[in-house]
């Protein structure tokens, strides 16, 4: 079985494409500025707008693993076509996020969903929480601000995440891309505790022996913070309603999934402190 991975150079999809390298599963890395070939790696050119990469792409992959758009509102639409330009694939598993199943039918990451749960293909769909890597990598989410100013610029209030690690999110999908039992079925895959932004501060200046604090900006102040990355609105209104989803504690369940799909303890926050942040 070949799987097709997109957004094989992002935060969880490099890691995805890792996990299922070290399984031994030959791998389709598909990104927009693929990189050279290696092992059982192939990197294909992907571009969510322009059709004419995709059928080159997706190639003769048996099993997709799709991200999707977060801030479009044809990406339900858009992920409907790209299935059905993979003829040979057979399974489909989304990366969505916490909460997305009990959304209106119509939100964007909703209707993602149904459009693969709709699709005709064996689908299964992993719904991980914030990812711990966000704070590392993601420069315009937190990584500036906190390299530059030592601020955890985070409108949340006091309300918990199930912060999930990408490694995590990455075992998980190998699972269920290469096990049987999980066709038709979403798993919530969380860390295994529920902190607040304040709390993942004072973790990362006690790694990083640096101070930090958590800004619980005020909406205009974050709409001001995410706009210096000039990045299209859709994705400043997107943040924003992910940090209101927060806010209303969407993002505080912790669950057992990754631990029944795994076999394994999901990372803690800690560790990756720890590991990422040490001086």
């Amino acid at each position: 079985m070949t799987v097709w991975v997109e957004g094989a150079t992002g935060k969880a999809g490099r890691r995805v494409v890792d996990a299922l390298t070290a399984a031994g599963v030959p791998v389709r890395a598909a990104s927009r500025h693929p990189g050279e070939a290696h092992g059982s790696v192939t990197p294909v050119r992907f571009d969510w707008a322009d059709e004419r990469t995709w059928a080159p792409a997706l190639g003769d992959a048996e099993a997709l693993f799709v991200k999707g758009l977060d801030s479009d509102d044809d990406a339900a639409k858009t992920v409907a076509r790209l299935i059905g330009s993979a003829p040979a694939a057979r399974r489909v598993v989304l990366m969505s996020a916490v909460g997305v199943d009990r959304a209106p039918d119509d939100a964007p990451r909703r209707a993602v969903e149904r459009a693969v749960q709709e699709s005709g293909k064996r689908w299964t769909v992993l719904r991980p929480s914030w990812f711990l890597q966000n704070f590392d990598e993601d420069e315009w989410v937190f990584a500036r601000a906190l390299r530059e100013t030592g601020e955890l610029y985070a409108g949340s209030g006091d309300s918990p995440v199930g912060f999930t690690d990408t490694r995590d999110l990455a075992d998980a999908a190998v699972t269920v891309l290469t096990e049987d039992g999980h066709d038709g079925r979403g798993y919530t895959v969380t860390g295994p505790e529920a902190l607040t932004f304040g709390e993942m501060a004072a973790l990362l200046a006690e790694a990083s022996g640096r101070p930090i604090r958590h800004r619980d900006a005020t909406i205009d102040e974050h709409r001001a913070h995410f706009a210096r990355s000039g990045r299209p609105e859709a994705w400043v209104d997107h943040m924003l309603h992910l940090f209101a989803l927060v806010r209303a504690g969407v993002f505080a369940p912790v669950t057992e999934d990754f631990r029944r799909l795994t076999g394994k303890a999901p990372r803690t926050p800690a560790a990756y402190a720890r590991e990422v942040w040490r001086p």
